[in-house]
């Protein structure tokens, strides 16, 4: 004989006692429903309104200062750009004079442009700048001459 294959088979029949009562009847189902409200939603609405446009207005506020600040620091990087790239020319000219400052290098641009060392070098003494000057020697010039003679008319 083939198994039977339903879960009716599998189940046990149910117990029954030897007084069987019929099950108690439930109480209908009621529905609750609470006492209507007064509608007070005229007082709110532009209350909510105004609350929603707040809150939009200060998040664009956000978003536009946000983009000022990305701005601002691309122009910062541009600027900090520039002057990196001042700093190295800087650098190089700085080297550049060092190079043709150099005594071998004076002397002999000076040699090609036909000057000659001096025979003799004299050394200037070295005066304190707290001595006073003597007053230098002036003369008051004479005046011009004027002419004593009417102009022709």
């Amino acid at each position: 004989m083939a198994p039977v294959s339903s879960s009716a088979a599998r189940r046990p029949a149910p117990v029954r006692s030897p007084r069987s009562e019929p099950p108690a009847r439930r109480p209908p189902l009621r529905l609750f429903e609470p006492p209507a409200r007064p509608r007070r939603s005229t007082h709110r609405r532009p209350t909510v309104l105004v609350v929603g446009v707040l809150i939009t207005v200060s998040l664009l506020s956000v978003v536009v200062a946000d983009g000022v600040v990305a701005q601002e620091q691309v122009s910062v990087a541009s600027t900090q750009d520039q002057l990196t790239a001042a700093l190295a020319r800087q650098k190089q000219l700085q080297v550049a004079v060092a190079e043709q400052s150099a005594p071998q290098i004076v002397v002999t641009e000076a040699k090609q442009l036909g000057l000659v060392a001096p025979p003799q070098v004299v050394d200037i003494p070295h005066v304190p700048l707290t001595v006073a000057l003597p007053a230098p020697d002036t003369t008051p010039l004479a005046a011009p001459p004027t002419s004593t003679t009417p102009s022709a008319q």
